[in-house]
C-alpha cells in the first residue's frame, strides 16, 4: 500500500498525474486545518481512486478522485504547489501545529505572538527526523536555558515525540481504489467516478477525455484556457468543455468525447490551432453580421461546432458571403428552436453527419427546418416567452442591431460599434415593472420578451420608471422640465415629439389606445405580431428562400389569455430580494448569478424551466456543481433542476449560509 511519501514522489515524476478536471484547487483553509487533524489523529481519511492509461507508451495513474487531498498534501508537505496546480495557494500556507495543545491552526500573528510551541508544518517536514532537534533548541532556547532540568527535559522529549509523531504522516498508508476499465469504455469509469463522488462535482466525460489528452500534452489545459480567456475578454463565455467539443468536431467530425482519447497529441494541438480560428472566425460573423456581441445573447452554442466542422473542411480558405448568410441563417433557426440548448451528444453527432465542407452540406442542414423542427416562419406565439433566459430575446437583441432600431432619446441607430460610457446597450421595459406590478399583472407579463426594447444605458436610466402614455407614480420629482412631463403624461409622446419613427423603429404598436396600462395584454399581442413580421423580413434577407416558406399561422394571434393573480406567483417583493442577494454576493467578491437563466432544454412535460436565480458553471467559475435558487416554484420545477445536476435552493436565507460555509469560509 502505498504511503503519502511514495504519492508525492510518484507526483515528482509525473507516474500518477494529478487532472485539474476543469476546477482547479477549491479547498479552503478550515478543510486544510481539519485533514491535517485527522491525520495526525490517524482518523479515517478516505481511499484514492485511479485509472490506469498511457503516455508516450507508458504507463501512468490518473487519479480521479482525491486531488484536493493529495494538492493538500504535496502543497503543505513541500512548501510549494505542484506544477499542474490552479488555485489559491494560501488555502495551505502558513500551517502551524501547537507541540503541546496538539492542534492544527493558520497563522495568525497576534495570536501566536510569545508562544513558542507553535511550529511551522512545512519546515518541520523539510527539516525530516535529522532537524527536528534544531528546531526545537532554536524556536524554544529561551525555554531550555538549564536544560538539566528535569521539567524542561521532559518538556522537550515531549515536543520532539510529538513533532516526530507529525512527520510520521509521511508514511501514512493510502488505500488505492484501481478502475479497470478497458480503452474507450469512458462511460464505465465516469459513472463509477460519479457514484464515488455523488455529494460533490460530478466528473464528465469531457473531464477524462481532457485528463487523457492532458496526459499526453501536459500544456493542453493551459492552451485552451488561454483562449477561453481570451473570447472572455470579448465577452463571451465559453468551457473547456465546450472547445473540446470544438476541437472533436474539426479533427473527427464526431460528437462523443471517446474518440479523443486515442488521439496523438500532434493531431490535437493542430487541431486545436486550427479550431481557434475557426472560432474566431465564426463569433467574428455571427457579432458583425447579426449583431449578436456579448454572452447574454449568444444563444446555440453547440451549434457553433457543426459552424466548425464545415471551415474545416470547406476547401477554399474563405467562404464567400452568400455561404455565410445561410448558415447564420441556419444558426439563428437553430437558436430560436433551441436546438442545441445544452451539449447533447445525439444531435450534434445526426446534425454533423450532414456536413461535408460544400454547399450541398448546407442545404442539408437547412432542410431540416419546417421538417424535423416544425414550421419554417416565425409567428407571434414565437414571442410568447418570458425573460432574459427566453429563446427569443436573442433575436430581438439581433433585430434591435441589425433592423435599424433607434434609441428613444436619442434617435441614433443602435447598430454594433457604438462609441462612450453610456452607449452600452440595457434590456428596457416598455412598460415598467413598478406601473405593472402596481396593476397585479404578473412576473411571466411583465418580464415578456414582448415588452423588452433594447436602449442607451444613458437612456433607459433617464426614462426610469416612467410609463408610455399615463402619470407615473414612480418617476420621482426632478428639476428636468422634460422628466417631469414624461411623468405626468408619458414618455411616448415626448419621443414622438423629439425624435418622429422612433417608436415604430422598435416595433411599437402606433395605436396610442394600446400604450395604456390596463390595455397591456392587448400591446403585447400587437408588438409580438410586429416583431415576428419584422423577423420574417429579416431572416428573408439571409436566406432568400424563406419568404417562399410562409405559412398561414404567421398571421395568427397568439391566443394567450390575460394573467389572473395566483398566489404562488411572486412580485416586485421577490425580484427586490434577488437583486438584494446580488448586492450581497458582490459585497463578498462573488459573481452575480444570472437572472430568469434559461435551464437550456425542456422538460419531459414539454415545459421551459427557468431558475429565478442561477449560476451554472458554479459559483466559483469551473468549481463545484452549478447552483439554482428556486423562489416560490413548484415541486416539479425543483425536481427538474436539480436532476439536471444543479444544486438547488429554495429560499434566500439558506442560500447565503451554503455561501458562507462553503463558498466563503465563514
Amino acid at each position: 500500500m502505498p504511503t503519502v511519501d511514495s504519492i508525492l514522489v510518484n507526483i515528482a515524476a509525473e507516474k500518477l498525474i494529478l487532472p485539474e478536471f476543469q476546477r482547479g484547487y477549491v479547498w479552503k483553509r478550515r478543510q486544510v486545518r481539519d485533514f491535517f487533524d485527522s491525520l495526525y489523529r490517524k482518523h479515517p481519511v478516505g481511499s484514492l481512486l485511479t485509472w490506469t492509461t498511457k503516455r508516450d507508451d507508458v504507463h501512468v495513474d490518473l487519479l480521479l478522485d482525491g486531488q484536493q487531498r493529495v494538492t493538500s498534501l504535496y502543497g503543505v508537505i513541500k512548501g510549494s504547489p505542484p506544477n499542474f496546480f490552479s488555485g489559491d495557494e494560501k488555502a495551505f500556507k502558513g500551517l502551524y501545529f501547537h507541540a503541546i495543545e496538539e492542534r492544527f491552526e493558520f497563522y495568525q500573528p497576534i495570536k501566536m505572538k510569545g508562544d513558542p510551541f507553535w511550529f511551522d508544518v512545512t519546515k518541520v517536514m523539510k527539516a525530516g527526523p535529522g532537524g527536528i532537534e534544531n528546531i526545537i533548541l532554536e524556536q524554544c532556547a529561551t525555554n531550555f536555558d538549564s536544560p538539566e532540568t528535569t521539567s524542561q527535559l521532559k518538556l522537550q522529549i515531549k515536543i520532539g515525540h510529538r513533532l516526530n509523531r507529525l512527520l510520521d504522516l509521511r508514511e501514512k498508508d493510502f488505500h488505492i481504489d484501481e478502475v479497470i476499465a478497458k480503452e474507450g469504455e469512458s462511460d464505465e469509469v465516469v459513472d463509477i467516478f460519479n457514484r464515488l463522488n455523488s455529494a460533490g462535482t460530478r466528473l464528465s466525460t469531457g473531464d477524462l477525455a481532457l485528463a487523457k489528452i492532458s496526459a499526453k500534452w501536459p500544456n493542453a489545459r493551459e492552451a485552451m484556457r488561454k483562449n477561453v480567456g481570451k473570447w472572455k475578454k470579448q465577452g463571451f463565455c465559453f468551457t473547456l468543455d465546450w472547445l473540446l467539443r470544438c476541437v472533436n468536431a474539426a479533427v473527427h467530425g464526431e460528437a462523443a468525447f471517446r474518440h479523443l482519447h486515442t488521439t496523438p497529441r500532434d493531431t490535437f494541438e493542430n487541431g486545436l490551432k486550427k479550431t481557434v480560428g475557426h472560432v474566431d472566425e465564426t463569433l467574428n460573423q455571427i457579432s458583425g453580421t447579426l449583431g449578436l456581441d456579448h454572452d447574454r445573447v449568444l444563444f446555440a452554442k453547440y451549434a457553433i461546432p457543426v459552424i466548425v466542422r464545415h471551415l474545416e473542411l470547406h476547401e477554399a480558405k474563405f467562404l464567400d458571403q452568400k455561404e455565410w448568410n445561410l448558415l447564420l441563417y441556419w444558426y439563428l433557426r437553430a437558436g430560436m428552436h433551441g436546438r442545441f440548448s445544452g451539449s447533447t451528444e445525439t444531435k450534434i453527432k445526426r446534425t454533423l453527419e450532414k456536413i461535408d465542407g460544400t454547399p450541398k452540406g448546407i442545404e442539408r442542414l437547412l432542410a431540416e427546418i419546417g421538417t424535423t423542427w416544425g414550421r419554417p416562419q416565425i409567428i407571434p406565439a414565437d414571442f410568447d416567452s418570458w425573460s432574459i433566459g427566453a429563446y427569443s430575446y436573442p433575436i430581438l437583441y439581433w433585430m434591435t442591431r441589425m433592423g435599424g432600431a433607434r434609441d428613444f432619446c436619442t434617435g441614433i441607430q443602435l447598430k454594433t460599434g457604438l462609441l462612450g460610457k453610456g452607449a452600452k446597450l440595457q434590456v428596457h421595459h416598455i412598460f415598467p415593472k413598478a406601473v405593472l406590478y402596481k396593476e397585479r399583472y404578473l412576473r411571466p407579463q411583465v418580464n415578456a420578451v414582448g415588452n423588452f426594447c433594447f436602449l442607451t444605458a444613458n437612456s433607459n436610466q433617464w426614462i426610469s420608471a416612467a410609463a408610455p402614455a399615463e402619470p407615473s407614480r414612480f418617476v420621482k420629482g426632478s428639476h428636468d422640465d422634460d422628466l417631469r412631463r414624461m411623468g405626468t403624461e408619458g414618455y411616448f409622446l415626448w419621443v414622438q415629439e423629439h425624435y418622429p419613427e422612433v417608436l415604430e423603429s422598435q416595433w411599437i404598436p402606433m395605436d396610442a389606445e394600446l400604450w395604456k396600462v390596463e390595455n397591456y395584454p392587448d400591446f403585447l399581442e400587437a408588438r409580438r405580431q410586429l416583431l415576428a413580421d419584422a423577423a420574417n423580413r429579416y431572416l428573408t434577407e439571409l436566406s432568400p428562400e424563406h419568404s417562399q416558406n410562409k405559412d398561414t399561422a404567421c398571421g395568427q394571434r397568439s391566443g394567450i389569455a390575460p394573467f389572473r393573480p395566483d398566489s404562488h406567483i411572486s412580485s416586485v417583493d421577490e425580484e427586490e430580494e434577488l437583486k438584494n442577494l446580488q448586492t450581497w454576493m458582490a459585497s463578498h467578491g462573488l459573481p452575480a448569478g444570472e437572472f430568469g437563466y434559461d435551464l437550456a432544454g425542456e422538460s419531459e412535460t414539454g415545459n421551459r424551466v427557468i431558475i429565478d436565480l442561477a449560476w451554472p458553471n458554479g459559483i466559483q467559475e469551473g468549481q463545484g456543481r452549478p447552483v439554482a435558487l428556486l423562489l416560490n416554484e413548484p415541486a416539479e420545477t425543483y425536481q427538474i433542476v436539480n436532476q439536471t445536476g444543479y444544486d438547488c435552493y429554495i429560499d434566500v436565507g439558506t442560500f447565503k449560509q451554503y455561501v458562507r460555509d462553503t463558498i466563503i469560509g465563514e
